[in-house]
């Protein structure tokens, strides 16, 4: 269809005159992931934190929570460690994330809560130590 419409203004045709609608599959979301550099993942530049340790399972990374990040996704990108995010407000569930083991709590609460033994790491906070498989 984009070909179409771009053969019709081609020719001449008025843009506002052309309308069309697309169906199938968009490329995937997948920011802060695809065509990102990232540093190896290593504990944040801040002081240590004093909360729950936070496992970061696939980066090889474990870290101790620290209260100056409003969530996990935050959290994660001090550590250079590579999210997938979108809406960063618990809206889209982009940033949905298994969770091998621990608890978290939201702020703010998603407008949906993600699937059981996942979470949404853009508004989520450790309650216990807590692997993520990121």
């Amino acid at each position: 269809m984009s070909a179409t419409r771009d053969a019709l203004v081609g020719l001449g045709l008025a843009p506002g005159r052309v309308h069309s609608e697309l169906f199938g599959a968009l490329p995937a979301i997948n920011p802060g992931i695809v065509g990102a550099v990232h540093a190896p993942p290593h504990p944040p530049a801040t002081p240590p934190g004093t909360g729950p340790r936070v496992t970061f399972a696939r980066s090889g990374l474990t870290v101790p929570w620290s209260a100056d990040y409003p969530n996990v996704l935050e959290f994660a990108e001090a550590c250079d460690v590579p999210t997938r995010w979108s809406c960063r407000s618990g809206v889209c569930q982009t940033c949905v994330t298994p969770v091998l083991s621990g608890e978290v709590g939201y702020e703010p609460d998603p407008l949906e809560d993600p699937p059981a033994g996942t979470a949404l790491v853009c508004c989520a906070r450790p309650r216990s130590d807590l692997v993520l498989d990121l």
